[in-house]
């Protein structure tokens, strides 16, 4: 990982995909020990959003056409 000349940002590699199982999607890098989080639609709508576009832009799922706003009810 590095450091901006200023000090106040970090710069590192970053690894997203799509889980086709239950909509979200994974969110890791691989320079930061333990880091992986996941995202999904109906919890974090423009980031998840954001992060779909970005996957389809380089071709990868999710698909264009699917709904960004989850109708499943959250986890109790």
């Amino acid at each position: 990982m590095g450091i901006s000349k200023l000090g106040k940002s970090a710069y590192s590699h970053v690894a997203m995909w799509y889980d086709e199982k239950d909509g979200s999607i994974h969110v890791s890098m691989p320079d930061v020990d333990g880091f992986h989080t996941t995202v999904a639609s109906w919890q974090h709508p423009e980031l998840y959003e954001k992060l779909s576009d970005c996957l389809h832009k380089v071709g990868e799922q999710p698909a264009s056409n699917l709904s960004v706003v989850d109708n499943r009810s959250q986890p109790a």
